[in-house]
């Protein structure tokens, strides 16, 4: 909202309060029980103004760490934790004509670029349930199925930086929040 709010009134469109993100991850089992895997996800958006483009984006990663409570017949129940890192950018660019490359050596301030970053915590319940579609006295594989309901949070105030430059009077901008996650994959198993 914060950051909305200045973006509206320097002429920008307003940002939408929820995004869709895209990511990857993984995990293993141990002893049938803990779960230890990593995740990474990102998204981004665009407004614009009369004369600018403004792209927001963000990004972030966690180790996480989970306990089984209920498994059978192919569906896993857990809560985990997540412990990572992740970060906000504003990418602010002219509109226009596509420049040439003696044109942005004359003059290169057409495009700026700011960020902020922070360690993030995650808390989350997920529910799995894998397909298995082959197998043999090894192991076997299959589809997974998913769902993943959290929050993320932000300990940390906005530090807002455009490369090693601070910039000062920014939003509280924070990678912070509820999510649902859909998860569709594969996996495997050893006997």
């Amino acid at each position: 909202t914060e950051l909305s709010t200045k973006l509206e009134a320097k002429g920008f469109e307003p940002l939408k309060g929820n995004l869709f993100s895209t990511g990857g991850g993984g995990y293993g089992i141990i002893k049938e029980k803990i779960l230890l895997g990593g995740e990474g996800h990102g998204f981004q958006q665009d407004v614009f103004s009369d004369s600018l483009k403004a792209s927001v984006g963000a990004g972030y990663g966690f180790f996480d760490i989970g306990y089984v409570v209920f498994s059978e017949k192919g569906f896993r129940l857990f809560p985990m934790i997540g412990l990572g890192g992740g970060s906000v950018n504003l990418r602010i660019v002219e509109r226009g004509v596509t420049p040439t490359f003696d044109e942005i050596l004359d003059n290169p301030g057409r495009e700026t670029n700011i960020s902020t970053s922070g360690i993030l915590l995650q808390f989350a319940v997920g529910v799995d349930y894998f397909l298995k579609l082959g197998e043999d006295e090894k192991g076997g594989g299959g589809l997974l199925f998913g769902v993943r309901v959290g929050y993320i949070y932000t300990p940390m105030k906005a530090d807002w930086k455009m490369e090693d430059m601070d910039v000062l009077g920014g939003p509280d901008v924070r990678v912070t929040g509820p999510y649902v996650h859909f998860i569709i994959g594969g996996g495997g198993f050893e006997k």
